[in-house]
């Protein structure tokens, strides 16, 4: 079970967004339509690691995993926005899987996650071992 949390972790970490295929981005509202497009974030050894939304899908590049994942956001959620990642594609311990997260926005180009792999969703934004992990994310600059 602490192999598998800690893949978990290492998934998300190492990597760590949005949805429907072919949902058109012009119909994507509120935060979904906020979070689109590319970010990127340091891993634990200060590789950088490439975070693409697109609708509802976030795939996630790292130098030793790639994921992709179903991502829902709640923006309404209290006392912080709510954020589900159910991992689509991945290393076999780590498909199907659902990490609960929060996320919360700095202006428009840096975006705080906070999620646990396994268990309960958190309800502040603090890093706790491999069971609360936070991951800074930074609108990419260049083009997709």
């Amino acid at each position: 079970m602490r192999a598998k949390t800690v893949g978990m972790a290492m998934a998300l970490l190492v990597l760590a967004g949005a949805g429907l295929r072919g949902e058109d981005a012009k119909t994507l509202e509120g935060d979904l339509k906020k979070v689109q497009g590319k970010w990127t974030a340091d891993s634990a050894n200060g590789d950088k690691v490439t975070y693409v939304f697109k609708d509802k899908t976030l795939k996630i590049d790292a130098p030793s995993r790639k994921y992709t994942m179903t991502v829902t956001l709640d923006e309404k959620a209290k006392p912080e926005k709510s954020i589900d990642f159910k991992i689509d594609e991945g290393p076999d311990d780590a498909k199907g899987q659902t990490s609960k997260g929060i996320y919360k926005f700095d202006g428009d180009d840096k975006l705080t996650i906070c999620f646990a792999p396994m268990g309960e969703r958190p309800d502040k934004f603090e890093m706790v071992g491999y069971e609360k992990i936070i991951i800074d994310l930074k609108r990419a600059k260049d083009k997709e």
